[in-house]
């Protein structure tokens, strides 16, 4: 069951910090509390769109997919 596993959606390297690459991810896939993490991937690999991830750093937390795609496009 993919109800308790956390997707990457999408990734964007940083600009200003090298190390670091953001990511919306998805958490309860296919669930009425399906939610959408954002914050930054551990960079031990380059993650694509549906690699599961076991923990999004920094992590905020929304329902909102326009929200998270905002939060994305506006990270430097």
């Amino acid at each position: 069951m993919n109800n308790n596993k956390i997707f990457i959606l999408r990734t964007k390297k940083s600009k200003t910090e090298p190390e670091t690459t953001y990511c919306i991810a998805v958490f309860k896939l296919g669930t009425p509390y399906m939610e959408f993490i954002l914050g930054e991937t551990d960079n031990d690999r380059e993650y694509r769109q549906g690699d599961q991830v076991f923990y999004v750093y920094d992590a905020e937390y929304t329902y909102d997919l326009n929200y998270a795609v905002e939060w994305l496009s506006k990270i430097k």
